[in-house]
């Protein structure tokens, strides 16, 4: 009896070590489960007039500051060199919120909400509303 009781338990003491545990991967069958559920994605920009946010070199701030766009609106983002985007960790936001260093980048809200971005070197900050 002892040792069928020891039996048992050898199983279980070899897996409470130290050793990692595997992860399991909450990902759709050929998707990323970060991309199903985010709001803003990056996408091509479009030919044709789409709402900007501006940030140069000379100044440091968000032109507009806060922009407002209907569900699955454009914003384009032009960064100067020294300006990048963020997202606003004092507001609300969402991971997808993320511009280079002097990159002019799309970006689609799917989404109602407002959305708050930065500057990640400068901390000047803006919005944008989905309606």
């Amino acid at each position: 009896m002892f040792r069928r009781s020891l039996l048992l338990l050898l199983p279980l003491a070899a897996c409470s070590g130290d050793a990692p545990s595997a992860q399991i991967d909450a990902a759709a069958p050929g998707g990323d489960a970060a991309v199903a559920v985010a709001s803003v994605k990056q996408v091509a920009c479009p030919a044709g007039a789409v709402p900007t946010v501006d940030a140069q070199n000379a100044a440091n701030a968000f032109t507009p500051k806060d922009s407002t766009v209907a569900v699955n609106g454009i914003v384009k983002f032009t960064m100067g060199t020294e300006h990048d985007v963020v997202p606003n960790t004092i507001t609300s936001t969402d991971t997808g919120l993320n511009v280079a260093f002097g990159a002019t980048t799309c970006l689609q809200f799917t989404k109602a909400g407002t959305f708050g971005f930065a500057c990640g070197t400068h901390g000047f900050a803006g919005t944008i509303t989905v309606q």
